[in-house]
């Protein structure tokens, strides 16, 4: 397996290439305009790669991705969540909880984890060369490493129509209980953002990765008693909202063009 984290540190934020060096394919999770669509394509080459597909575990709200304009630029699909249907205005194509992408030896399940966004997905990948077993998870804005995504940054229809910020946090909890923490315990925990973002609370740490053991007996947001303690904990620990986030996250809906997201896109 070729993997590869890309940091954007000014954001904290995190991006991911997964590839079979066997079949010489690769895709992209969560790729940022703050680097360029021209970034991952380069690299993917010098790794001797194609990228045979874009992922986005969520639509973002506090920086601008680049995948609608990577999988143009390749040829190659976008794929988000079947609940994005309606919610963003651009064609992509959908998939449902559970489906399973084969890149190579690379099998990489999607377990819909809605509650940060409805159609948040994270995405557990195993290397097939080496085991059937997982081998570690991408958890976007779901699961962070000792936080969790914070349910309030939606904008337009997410946020009138879909579920309210309570319901969304409920949600949110069972989603890490009830299906990540359901993951054995070895399973790595790499999401889209660390120490220093603002799509998460005070408690995040400056670790890029985690694991599903640790963070089942640490993650503070998790050891919440209940769901409503669960609620309060976030929103009561949520750090000030990400810079023109409402713009930003229009425009990865598709409801606004690249000129209209204006001066502090880029924090």
């Amino acid at each position: 397996m070729i993997f590869k984290q890309y940091r954007y540190e000014k954001l904290a934020q995190a991006s991911y290439l997964i590839g079979c060096a066997r079949a010489k394919e690769g895709v992209i999770v969560d790729p940022s305009d703050d680097l360029g669509a021209e970034t991952y394509v380069l690299d993917a080459a010098d790794l001797g790669l194609s990228i045979v597909g874009v992922f986005e575990t969520h639509v973002h709200a506090d920086y601008v991705s680049c995948a609608r304009e990577l999988s143009e630029m390749v040829g190659v699909p976008l794929y988000l969540h079947e609940s994005a249907r309606g919610l963003v205005t651009y064609d992509f194509t959908p998939f449902k909880d559970g489906e399973v992408f084969e890149v190579g030896k690379i099998r990489i399940q999607a377990i819909h984890t809605p509650g940060h966004t409805p159609e948040s997905t994270s995405y557990l990948v195993a290397d097939r060369a080496r085991s059937e077993e997982p081998w570690f998870v991408l958890t976007g804005d779901a699961l962070f490493v000792g936080d969790v995504g914070r349910p309030d940054l939606l904008v337009g229809d997410q946020a009138l129509d879909v579920m309210d910020e309570a319901t969304r946090a409920r949600t949110q909890s069972e989603s890490i209980s009830q299906k990540l923490f359901a993951l054995p315990g070895h399973v790595e925990v790499f999401p889209t953002h660390y120490g220093g973002s603002t799509c998460g609370g005070v408690n995040m740490s400056g670790k890029v990765s985690s694991t599903i053991a640790f963070e089942r007996q640490f993650n503070l947001a998790m050891r919440q008693p209940d769901a409503e303690a669960f609620a309060r904990f976030v929103k009561e620990t949520s750090k000030p909202f990400p810079e023109n986030y409402a713009r930003i996250k229009s425009y990865n809906l598709g409801l606004i063009s690249r000129e209209e997201i204006g001066k502090g896109s880029r924090a």
